[in-house]
């Protein structure tokens, strides 16, 4: 018995220091240009979804999926959310893989998560995705109407299509983003 647990103590040892000097000598990948493998990916979506499914609020999304709230929901989404997620002139945004994990095109795939998973995801944010908290930026209802937009975002009524789209026409959120190419210096 003395035997085995000096062995546990052994293991856990060296597991230990191998994770600290993987990181003490600078050998774990941190760039967002890294992708994440797979058991990061596994355990640290597990571990998003438990949390927030444990502290999102409860019930239905309070605002009515009618044409006024649409109509807003989709023009706080262009002005804030289009960049990175994809909008209506730019389905996918050129920032969807600048990111680690990349940042999901959810006007392109409109996620299945409840409303008030998306809406405790809005609100607080994601630590170390890029993804913010709006909180003090967009009131609750409006992340509320945002929701309600992405959610309908592909059976919108025409007249929200047509606004919508009328919407994204403008400047795009994502020309923003190009890198220009840098030019040499010149001498003077």
């Amino acid at each position: 018995m003395k035997g085995f647990i000096l062995g546990v103590i052994a293991t856990l040892v060296v597991l230990y220091g191998g994770f600290y000097l993987t990181i003490k000598q600078g050998w774990f990948p941190i760039g967002a240009d890294n992708p994440p493998g797979k058991m990061e990916r596994k355990y640290a979506n597990m571990a998003m979804d438990e949390y927030v499914d444990k502290h999102q609020p409860d019930g239905e999304n309070p605002v009515e999926a009618n044409s006024a709230n649409l109509m807003e929901g989709a023009m706080v989404y262009e002005k804030h959310c289009a960049l990175c997620h994809g909008g209506g002139k730019d389905r996918t945004s050129p920032m969807a893989h600048r990111f680690s994990p990349p940042v999901p095109q959810i006007i392109q795939r409109i996620p299945h998560d409840e409303d008030a998973h998306l809406w405790w995801v809005t609100k607080h944010g994601l630590r170390m995705t890029g993804m913010p908290s709006w909180d003090g930026v967009l009131s609750d209802d409006e992340m509320w109407k945002v929701i309600a937009f992405i959610k309908h975002s592909d059976k919108l009524p025409p007249d929200v299509q047509a606004m919508w789209q009328q919407a994204a026409q403008g400047p795009s959120t994502t020309n923003a983003v190009t890198p220009k190419t840098s030019q040499p210096a010149t001498k003077k």
